[in-house]
């Protein structure tokens, strides 16, 4: 069985003591948004919607469960704390996501009754010659699976099922993730991977009929213009301010980032190709405080705070020192106190994971880098 995590990969590591100038602008984030099922299809020269990107039949049977009742999805898109989750529209990609059942809520506080099902499209032009035919982790998906003339790399594992693809020159990566895969899923229970696997490949070749027949103006979809820089734990994360906000009289940081990774699996380049990275603090007596980063990213939080799912899920917060424009959301796991805070800078995101102090390092970031 081939295991697919969904994360923020970690490849490069670098042990620093950090200091440095402040981070500078790069251009505002075009907005991005999942679409409506509902909506008119888009105009033969215009960029597809996910309303025009496979047949509404085909995405309802993928979440039909062992008796054969297909429910009705809506759109939706599950709630995460990775940034990387959110970053396929800003890099000139389509995302485009289902639900059926209740939504998941908190996603840091585990549900096991609850029966969420999400489905997910994400199409990204320019990144079929990085597509590589693995899982995260388990090795090289074999034998592949044609779909519609197109070779696939198909598995499941916790959280659920994948189908991933080249597709022209995009990278195709199709998802179903379920609440409890594989041991209490209360929705797909008694069925065999393979068995949701072929559920998934008539919506697959959908997908694939419905890109390859496509024009080139309607799979160029509005990118932010990203600056490439180079990962690094200084400017706003400088460590005087950090370390006060954490109590400590110094900290070190370790940076991680996915520049190195080979191969490449889909979390992977998303990561590299939108420039994200970590910072993990290393102190005395501070566990578990990583800050990420994502320049001209800031929206990413404009969407956690419009998506309905999402919005239910992570709590609006206002952050000491934002201004106007400048959103924030914080997710926390009861009872331990451990809490991801998730904010916009200026054109940038953050986000905070931290035992009880990520308000506080959140706002030292802003502070220091006002």
């Amino acid at each position: 069985m081939l295991r697919r995590t969904l994360i923020l990969p970690i490849v490069s590591l670098a042990l620093v003591a950090l200091s440095g100038c402040a981070a500078e602008p790069v251009p505002e984030p075009s907005a991005t948004s999942t679409t409506s099922p509902t909506a008119t299809p888009a105009a033969a020269t215009s960029p597809l919607s996910c309303d025009d990107i496979a047949a509404p039949g085909d995405i309802a049977n993928v979440f039909a469960d062992p008796a054969g009742t297909v429910p009705t999805p809506v759109a939706a898109m599950q709630p995460s704390t990775f940034l990387v989750e959110y970053s396929v529209p800003a890099l000139g990609g389509l995302s485009c996501s289902w639900r059926v059942g209740a939504a998941a809520g908190n996603p840091m506080d585990h549900q096991s009754d609850s029966d969420w099902a999400y489905l997910s499209v994400k199409v990204l032009p320019g990144a079929a010659d990085t597509w590589a035919p693995n899982d995260s982790g388990a090795g090289p998906a074999d034998p592949l699976t044609s779909i519609g003339g197109i070779e696939a790399a198909t598995g499941c594992g916790d959280p659920g099922c994948f189908i991933s693809a080249p597709v022209g020159d995009a990278w195709v990566e199709i998802t179903l993730s379920t609440n409890s895969f594989g041991t209490r899923d209360v929705r797909f229970d008694g069925m065999t991977s393979d068995a949701i696997v072929a559920q998934m490949t008539p919506l697959a070749a959908s997908v694939y009929t419905t890109l390859t027949d496509a024009e080139p103006s309607q799979v160029a979809w509005p990118a932010v213009a990203l600056t490439p820089r180079e990962p690094a734990c200084t400017g706003a994360l400088k460590p005087q301010g950090i370390a006060m906000a954490l109590g400590v009289d110094s900290l070190e940081y370790e940076i991680f980032d996915s520049s190195n990774m080979n191969p490449v699996y889909f979390d992977g380049f998303v990561s590299q190709a939108a420039g994200l990275f970590r910072c993990d603090v290393r102190a005395d007596g501070v566990l578990g405080t990583s800050i990420h980063v994502g320049y001209g990213l800031a929206g990413i939080v404009d969407t956690m705070i419009t998506e309905p799912d999402s919005q239910a899920a992570l709590s609006p917060i206002v952050l000491e020192g934002a201004v106007e424009g400048e959103h924030a959301v914080q997710v926390c796991a009861d009872p331990s106190g451990y809490c991801t805070v998730i904010f916009s800078l200026g054109e940038s995101a953050y986000s905070v994971e931290s035992v009880s102090q990520a308000v506080a390092v959140a706002e030292a970031i802003i502070a220091q880098a006002r």
